[in-house]
């Protein structure tokens, strides 16, 4: 299980860098930068102003609450953790109300669980090794 944790998150860490890079360098190329597949443009932007930026502001609105409360991550995986549980509510919610089902879009939302999961994992690890 360590190593299924261990190269599952240098995985998503070079995709996400790479998407990083792509977003932030290359957006007038490829002007869709996070799922390349049958989406158009429109339901692209639809897809991120519905789903990715609320994720965002979902991760962003629990850590401020936790700096609030005085308390700390206990693992540098619980960020990771707490934006992919983030991005799984949006994706549903999104699901419910406006976007298509799509392979794409099913695919995303095994992928984040997925994460999910092994992030979980490795901070339960992680967490039991500090304490």
């Amino acid at each position: 299980m360590d190593k299924l944790i261990k190269y599952s998150l240098i995985t998503a860490g070079l995709y996400a860098g790479i998407r990083a890079i792509i977003a932030l360098f290359f957006y007038d190329q490829f002007p869709i930068a996070f799922l390349a597949g049958s989406l158009s443009l429109e339901q692209m932007n639809e897809y991120r102003a519905r789903v990715l930026l609320p994720a965002f502001y979902l991760t962003l609105v629990y850590f401020i609450f936790r700096y609030l409360l005085g308390k700390n991550p206990t693992s540098p995986l619980w960020p990771i953790y707490v934006i992919s549980v983030s991005f799984v509510i949006t994706q549903i919610i999104a699901f419910l109300t406006f976007l298509p089902l799509t392979t794409e879009t099913v695919r995303m939302l095994i992928l984040t669980l997925f994460i999910s999961f092994v992030a979980r994992q490795g901070h339960n690890k992680r967490k039991n090794e500090i304490l």
